[in-house]
């Protein structure tokens, strides 16, 4: 979006939310209300009101009477982003179905494709990159953009995570087959299986994750 169309609010807002999902801003990193005013040159309004939708996303945590923070690891938040993702991505995955075309089912072959690429070079995050793609092309297909703008909120507020794929090299080829197993079913028009198959994909990353996150 023009810079020149935002409002103060959305301005400060877009900019801490980049810096948080590029990990510029660290999880626990205090959001002092007067600085974040004298660097972006607004007052505290249009800052206070970026932190409370940051914090709306799991971005942010405020609490009473003290600073604001990035949003810190917490087990049960993760347990419940990926319940969240698998129900909304899984639904979304079967809207597709209906309106999908070859062109796209093409794209999803070749997204894939450069899925095993990066595999076979042992590269996690141009995989994560692909994975991310493929996922986020598959939700758009169906006409619902309040279905796909909920997934990437969702998606966001677990920003925080670790690629599972960085944490867990071995994940990579199993995902690979899940993803091939989705677009079988996908060429077969079977909604029901998509669904089920996206959901525990997503399911199956995530106890990756927490798998992970439980040994620190």
């Amino acid at each position: 979006m023009n810079n020149n169309f935002l409002t103060k609010s959305e301005l400060v807002f877009d900019t801490l939310k980049k810096r948080i999902i590029d990990g510029e801003l660290e999880p626990g990193t205090e959001l002092v209300i007067s600085r974040l005013s004298e660097e972006f040159n607004v007052s505290t309004i249009p800052v206070r009101e970026a932190i409370k939708t940051l914090a709306s996303e799991g971005l942010v945590e405020i609490e009473p009477h003290k600073s604001a923070k990035v949003a810190e690891f917490n087990l049960e938040k993760l347990h419940q982003i990926i319940t969240i993702r698998a129900g909304l991505e899984g639904y979304a995955a079967r809207l597709a179905v209906l309106h999908i075309n070859e062109i796209q089912l093409r794209t999803l072959e070749n997204i894939v494709n450069k899925m095993k690429e990066a595999m076979l070079k042992s590269d996690a995050e141009n995989f994560n990159l692909n994975n991310l793609k493929f996922h986020r092309y598959l939700y758009q297909i169906a006409p619902y953009p309040m279905l796909y703008e909920m997934i990437v909120k969702v998606w966001d507020g677990g920003k925080w995570t670790r690629s599972v794929f960085a944490i867990s090299p071995k994940r990579m080829e199993k995902s690979i087959e899940e993803h091939m197993e989705i677009i079988r079913a996908i060429k077969n028009r079977d909604e029901d299986r998509v669904e089920r198959l996206v959901r525990e994909h997503r399911i199956n990353a995530g106890k990756e994750l927490e798998k992970n996150y439980k040994k620190r």
